[in-house]
């Protein structure tokens, strides 16, 4: 069984509960679909004007991450994308696993603390 328990239009977020018969548990699961990112970060990835743009006016957006990747990042890795110390992994995350949420070419690293 799987019921929708919330969703949100403005980010496609979805929240299910379920349950797993065989276990007895209750599953709650969490989905977003993130094509519409990607195309948005993809066209920014590829603008190099506007990094330089943003770079020049001391902003320099760097990644556009759904809050779903915030919570995989989290989940997956232990690393809060809000927490400043954990900042160098999210960059080298940024870097790798999640290299298509970058609106940027150019590539920047933290040093770990």
């Amino acid at each position: 069984m799987k019921l929708l328990l919330d969703h949100d239009p403005i980010t496609g977020e979805k929240v299910w509960f379920g349950s797993e018969p065989d276990s007895n548990k209750v599953v709650i699961t969490h989905e977003q679909d993130v094509s519409e990112h990607l195309k948005r970060a993809h066209s920014q990835y590829v603008d190099d004007d506007l990094t330089k743009k943003g770079m020049k006016d001391d902003f320099w957006k760097y990644a556009s991450i759904p809050n779903i990747i915030i919570m995989e990042m989290k989940q997956k890795h232990g690393v809060d994308i809000n927490n400043k110390n954990h900042w160098p992994r999210v960059f080298k995350l940024l870097n790798t696993e999640y290299s298509r949420f970058k609106t940027t070419s150019k590539t920047h690293r933290l040093k770990d603390q």
